[in-house]
């Protein structure tokens, strides 16, 4: 009887320590998960916060629509859009603040755009 009594002791502690164990673990990923999210919560803001104002120039046709460049000023996309306009007819540029079309490589290297920057 005593190493009944023996036996259920150890298998007590066993156990015991088995929760604390998966307790720690169960910790351990909570504070990895949530220190995860605070960390992509920052660089969206942070990214946000970085393409607020500017233009871009897209390449945007049937197969694709993405971004090429970033500039601060109007000129800097302009000169951008002369560089590779003569391999390209479907680049456009875009002002940021308003989301316009300010040129395009199919119109010419004018800009068509009518704010101030």
């Amino acid at each position: 009887m005593n190493s009944l009594k023996n036996n259920n002791l150890v298998y007590n502690n066993n156990m015991k320590l088995e929760l604390r164990i998966f307790i720690c673990f169960a910790i351990t990923i909570g504070y990895i998960m949530y220190g995860d999210l605070n960390k992509c919560k920052e660089q969206t803001v942070t990214t946000v916060k970085q393409t607020i104002g500017g233009f871009e120039v897209r390449l945007q046709n049937d197969q694709d629509n993405e971004r090429l460049e970033l500039t601060q000023t109007l000129d800097e996309a302009l000169a951008y859009l002369k560089r590779y306009s003569m391999n390209h007819e479907d680049l456009f540029v875009y002002d940021l603040k308003t989301g316009t079309q300010v040129a395009s490589s199919t119109s010419g290297n004018e800009a068509i755009y009518t704010g101030t920057n």
